[in-house]
């Protein structure tokens, strides 16, 4: 579609729900009016009040990197009637972002000389939730249990995690490839590319060396993974102390010296078994609710993609572990699924398979077509 065609497109209610689809991330791929594909590194922190909507952005913008500060808008003239152009508190702004570009222009200009670039917010996917009760509630209303569909795509949520983990597993092996999603897990969603690359960086073979013989292995891990940290710019404000980066890499330590003791090879642990809970990850910093993600997220596609454990085994796990909690973005399809029986992610194979379901199906204009749905 033509920058004119969507300049006509109806802009949304409000420029806080725009910045609200910003700071949550636009699914890829993303294209700027001037033609160039743009990647978001990091979308950057919100505004203190005046000035950008948010700062310190990094994006990509066709193998440019910029540095700099976002402006949102629900169209490119606003720029303009907001005396934006001459204010320089808006120099350091790298990416106009706006709902339609009335103006239909590539660039907006700033009086410093700077040339920003515009993107246009692609098209939401059809909306959800949906404007009337789905199919799986009227279904659950009925008497339908969801459980067994739910365990089956939990199921396979786990392979495609396993699938994605493969090429890691083959080309560094099962070791560094659990170490890397195990420190991307300590990472949570701000510093998770940044503690991957600490991952890569510093390779769990170079830290078994070096922390050989230490009198503290728990401490030493955790200097060697706080000396290679700094350099990849890692995320502090906003997080909760005990999710802050210095917490999570000290919790990191006190793990990885559990999992690979003294004198341990750099392949997959030989401490952890199939009949792993838990409580086999828990060490200080790492509460089972942590521990539970470790489990699903890293351990047992690892364990899965290399053969480690045999895949009925692996399946049987997922099964039998407990629920961490419902995540927020399922909380609606949690009441639907519960119109006529009790919770549905009482398991982390339900969860997980309410995740796919929420991913592949509901917010995807597929209600009423997923395995939940029953005719």
């Amino acid at each position: 579609m033509t920058a004119a065609a969507r300049a006509g497109a109806p802009a949304p209610a409000s420029e806080a729900a725009l910045a609200s689809r910003w700071a949550a991330g636009l699914a890829a791929p993303l294209r700027l009016e001037d033609g160039r594909v743009l990647r978001v590194v990091f979308p950057g922190v919100p505004g203190p009040g005046a000035g950008p909507d948010f700062r310190g952005a990094i994006l990509d913008a066709g193998g440019d990197l910029l540095r700099g500060d976002v402006e949102v808008h629900l169209r490119a003239s606003g720029w303009r009637a907001h005396g934006h152009e001459k204010d320089p508190a808006y120099a350091s702004v790298v990416l106009h972002a706006v709902a339609a570009n009335d103006l239909t222009a590539p660039l907006t200009h700033h009086q410093s000389g700077r040339l920003i670039p515009v993107l246009v917010f692609p098209a939401q996917p059809p909306g959800f939730p949906p404007p009337f009760t789905p199919p799986c509630a009227l279904a659950c209303r009925s008497g339908y249990l969801p459980g067994a569909a739910l365990d089956r795509l939990g199921l396979r949520r786990l392979r495609i995690k396993a699938a994605r983990t493969a090429p890691a597993v083959a080309a560094f092996g099962p070791g560094q490839a659990l170490y890397g999603l195990l420190l991307e897990t300590f990472g949570g969603t701000a510093n998770r590319a940044a503690f991957a690359a600490l991952a890569r960086a510093v390779p769990l073979a170079h830290l078994l060396e070096a922390v050989a013989g230490a009198q503290s292995r728990p401490l030493a891990f955790t200097v060697c993974l706080e000396g290679g940290a700094p350099e990849f710019g890692l995320i502090r404000a906003g997080l909760r102390p005990m999710a802050s980066p210095a917490r999570r890499l000290e919790a990191a330590g006190a793990l990885l010296a559990k999992l690979w003791p003294e004198g341990a090879a750099p392949g997959f642990p030989l401490t952890l078994g199939v009949e792993a809970t838990p409580r086999s990850l828990q060490v200080p910093g790492v509460g089972r609710a942590l521990a539970l993600e470790c489990l699903v997220n890293a351990v047992l596609p690892v364990a899965l993609a290399s053969g480690s454990w045999p895949e009925a085994g692996c399946e049987a796990l997922l099964v039998r572990l407990a629920s961490p909690g419902t995540y927020g973005r399922l909380r609606r399809l949690e009441g639907w699924l519960a119109a006529g029986s009790p919770r549905p992610f009482t398991s982390a194979a339900r969860l997980q398979g309410g995740l796919l379901l929420h991913a592949d199906y509901c917010s995807r204009g597929m209600c009423g077509r997923c395995p939940v749905s029953p005719a």
